[in-house]
């Protein structure tokens, strides 16, 4: 003769041994790992040197940038009051996860950006590959960004390739005492 009252705390054992058993096979919860603190911050208000400079760009003489920093994402603009119509130096972001992203890039249209911080922890690099549909590689920039041992002067240098032409550019940029 069975008693119903051990047929169901049976039941109610079994049940709640395949929950603790669930439970276990499933393992402890994955605590998410914190972004790792970039190497370097270029946050602050930046002035372009043009005595240090090589190969400036009628859009970047004068500059005066405003960097802002959060982890892996740095937010670029003009720090200048607008003169004409329209800044010549259009707002960025750039984001340092060393995966390729599409990015609006003003006049030339839509390109790959990939950007990531260089092993030694010392540099910032990006590649920027734009052109047409048919050709997106066809224009193709490297830069390589550092800051001085001090944190106050900025120096990036990019070599370009476009159409089987290539250029190199330095820009220096002081930081202004905020």
């Amino acid at each position: 003769m069975s008693n119903p009252h051990f047929a169901r705390a049976r039941l109610c054992l079994r049940a709640g041994a395949l929950a603790v058993l669930a439970l276990l096979a499933a393992g402890p919860k994955a605590r998410p790992t914190p972004e790792p603190k970039p190497p370097i911050d270029f946050s602050g208000t930046w002035t372009l040197d043009p005595q240090e400079s090589l190969n400036v760009s009628s859009q970047m003489q004068g500059a005066v940038l405003s960097v802002r920093q959060a982890g892996n994402r740095i937010w670029i603009s003009s720090a200048k009051a607008n003169t004409g119509p329209r800044s010549r130096i259009l707002a960025e972001e750039i984001v340092v996860d060393g995966r390729p992203y599409e990015k609006a890039l003003g006049p030339a249209g839509k390109g790959l950006v990939t950007a990531g911080w260089a092993a030694d922890g010392k540099s910032l690099w990006i590649e920027v590959a734009a052109g047409r549909p048919e050709n997106p590689g066809e224009a193709i920039q490297r830069s390589v960004w550092r800051l001085s041992e001090d944190r106050q002067t900025w120096v990036r240098e990019s070599v370009s390739v476009s159409k089987g032409h290539s250029g190199r550019a330095r820009l220096v940029f002081r930081k202004n005492k905020d």
